[in-house]
């Protein structure tokens, strides 16, 4: 969790004043009370001073070391430059070891994300007229607590966010610009509708014409079938008289027989 230490040491300069600040936080109970009494304990120690003293610390040590105990003793422009140089890497050091305590402390909280929240909503208690570097992203990060944050609504969307929007938000298209590309829209469409319909007048086209073809087929194959029938029914006719003359004939032969 990154935040700003120089912020931190400034707002949080004693045990009392870190426990009013979080206080709200506290009884909405968006840091639970281990985290609360972690900060009130850690926030105000003497890590802010890290840098100052072994600043000093090297600076001293130095400027001993070339004075009094280095033989022959160094001049006093080289020991100005020796004090100068390890009161640097003094506090270069101080830094380093106020961070890692910072780290380490990140480390002991229960929820460091609501922790990141209750510090934005001290920076706002505090009249801090910007979002912290850290909040608006570890905001991002803390769904379903958005009514958890002490006395203070979340600035992520209400306060710090309105302008970004505005200004990040692109105008609307004029409505000339709209038109054409609402007319092209149109044009393709009906296109597209001439098209299914001209093919579908295609698919009918030939439709008919198979169905003139089988008709056609079908009055042939009638036509055929009516001209055997009636062949078929023309010789029967013929059997059948060629028949009855005989059996006419044979009635005619036995009355002679008879009349003899």
């Amino acid at each position: 969790m990154a935040y700003p230490i120089q912020w931190l040491d400034a707002t949080f300069s004693s045990r009392a004043r870190t426990e009013e600040l979080l206080r709200p936080d506290v009884e909405s109970e968006l840091i639970t009370p281990h985290d609360f009494q972690l900060a009130a304990a850690f926030l105000p120690g003497l890590h802010r001073y890290w840098p100052y003293g072994y600043a000093m610390l090297g600076s001293g040590a130095a400027a001993g070391y070339a004075r009094f105990y280095r033989r022959p003793p160094a001049s006093l422009n080289r020991t100005s430059l020796l004090a100068t140089v390890a009161g640097f890497l003094g506090a270069a050091y101080g830094q380093f070891r106020r961070a890692k305590a910072h780290w380490t402390f990140t480390q002991l909280l229960d929820d460091p994300l609501a922790f990141s929240q209750a510090l934005e909503n001290v920076n706002q208690r505090t009249g801090g007229v910007r979002p912290l570097t850290w909040t608006l992203q570890r905001a991002k990060d803390v769904p379903g607590r958005e009514d958890v944050h002490g006395d203070v609504p979340r600035p992520a969307e209400d306060v710090w966010a309105s302008g970004a929007d505005s200004a990040t938000q692109p105008d609307p298209a004029p409505r000339s610009a709209q038109v054409p590309a609402t007319s092209t829209s149109e044009t393709i469409l009906k296109n597209r509708w001439e098209e299914i319909r001209a093919a579908n007048a295609r698919k009918a086209g030939q439709s008919s014409s198979w169905d003139a073809l089988r008709q056609n087929h079908e009055r042939s194959r009638m036509q055929g079938q009516n001209g055997t029938a009636g062949a078929e029914r023309v010789s029967g006719e013929t059997d059948r008289a060629r028949e009855q003359a005989q059996f006419d004939a044979l009635l005619e032969a036995e009355r002679r027989v008879a009349s003899r």
